[in-house]
């Protein structure tokens, strides 16, 4: 039923509930999804799922930036509030840095070559998020959630085609998950 109504929450509540959808990931559905894939991972399988929360986390930042961009002083505060709390997440543990790597032609495939030295959390998970904005601008012919998916097998070790199919819906699901919420909601 349609209503003419929104329920109102505050920009901090939004974010930390949208933070807490993202960090609980793994408690809610880790097991059932490291089953199948924990042979695959040439990284730990919990290092995997801490992977994935970084990967929601950037999907949710990516939907915050585009589904809000008509209205700038609720994206900020939102992406500011949302951002501290994924900030805090990689500081508590230890983001570790990326590897250096190349692109295989034009193509979704990104090859880690050597790691990088360690540098303060933040600046780690900044080079991550870089590494998925530069995935989701390649290739448009294929869906933001699959040029991503890549980035996250890649940083979990695997080149599991099964894996990458299982998690580009994680991608979009974000997405579709803000879109709902902003729908429903009215932020101040």
């Amino acid at each position: 039923m349609f209503s003419l109504f929104k329920g109102t929450v505050s920009a901090e509540e939004f974010a930390s509930a949208i933070w807490e959808s993202t960090r609980d990931w793994p408690l809610k559905y880790g097991i059932e999804f490291r089953q199948p894939f924990e042979n695959s991972f040439a990284n730990s399988p919990n290092d995997a799922l801490i992977e994935i929360v970084y990967f929601l986390a950037f999907a949710t930042e990516y939907a915050l930036l585009h589904l809000l961009e008509k209205a700038p002083p609720v994206q900020q505060s939102v992406r500011n509030k949302f951002m501290s709390s994924v900030e805090q997440f990689a500081a508590e543990n230890n983001c570790p840095p990326i590897p250096s790597g190349d692109w295989h032609g034009d193509g979704l495939i990104w090859t880690a070559r050597e790691t990088r030295p360690d540098r303060d959390s933040v600046t780690n998970l900044k080079q991550r998020f870089d590494l998925y904005g530069a995935a989701v601008s390649r290739r448009h012919d294929k869906p933001a959630a699959e040029r991503a998916a890549h980035i996250l097998a890649a940083l979990c070790g695997t080149t599991d085609i099964a894996f990458i199919i299982c998690v580009t819906p994680l991608f979009t699901g974000r997405w579709n998950g803000v879109k709902n919420s902003l729908e429903r909601l009215k932020i101040t």
